[in-house]
């Protein structure tokens, strides 16, 4: 039982960590497509 707990609760913690980062992406695209990178040579033109 503890072998099948433990296998459960790696695979429970890796699940969550792949959706975590998954959703990081999702923040950071929608942060990248709200305020676009803007070199400092084109706002000194």
């Amino acid at each position: 039982m503890d072998v099948a707990f433990g296998v459960t609760m790696m695979v429970m913690g890796m699940g969550v960590t792949l959706i975590t980062l998954y959703l990081l992406s999702l923040v950071i695209g929608l942060l990248v497509k709200l305020f676009p990178y803007k070199a400092e040579e084109e706002k000194q033109e």
